[in-house]
């Protein structure tokens, strides 16, 4: 007697579950070769997302574009592979923002080391300085510990204004 109640619930379940609505996903069933290559060809709209510029990716256009500093990178990638090295960097030491522009600590100017890499160490061969409050950019002199004013494109200051107001 227990089976067949067993046996009995058993099959109450089965049907109860296969007598459920499904949701039946239908694909449109294509009619000729030109449907096809209609609905292939036809673009997908994607929105662009466009990430503003943040204060430092100006400050960091008007160094990597400054003279002295295109200068001194100029063939670093190929002398440090020669010497055993990977490449080049470039730091932020110090930001007026620094946890958004993942700087190593608060400064009032835009603080760059710029280094090369290798194996087992980095060497630091220079530093710039970008002072906003001045709207000028250095390079440290290590010799003398002063700051030497470099040429930059002085129209980036332009974009630097309007993005940090």
């Amino acid at each position: 007697m227990k089976n067949r109640i067993f046996a009995l619930l058993v099959f109450a379940l089965i049907f109860e579950v296969s007598c459920q609505k499904k949701d039946v996903v239908k694909i449109p069933e294509l009619k000729s070769k030109k449907e096809v290559k209609k609905q292939v060809t036809q673009p997908a709209v994607i929105k662009e997302i466009k990430k503003s510029k943040t204060c430092l990716d100006v400050v960091f256009d008007i160094l990597t574009t400054s003279p002295t500093f295109v200068n001194k990178t100029k063939g670093l990638n190929e002398a440090i592979r020669k010497n055993g090295g990977t490449s080049y960097g470039i730091v932020v030491e110090g930001s007026p923002n620094p946890k958004e522009d993942d700087a190593d600590a608060f400064s009032k100017t835009y603080d760059f080391n710029l280094h090369e890499s290798y194996p087992d160490r980095i060497a630091t061969i220079a530093r710039y300085t970008f002072d906003p409050s001045k709207k000028e950019l250095y390079e440290y002199n290590v010799a003398e510990d002063t700051l030497k004013p470099i040429k930059f494109n002085k129209e980036l200051l332009l974009e630097f204004d309007k993005t940090c107001k």
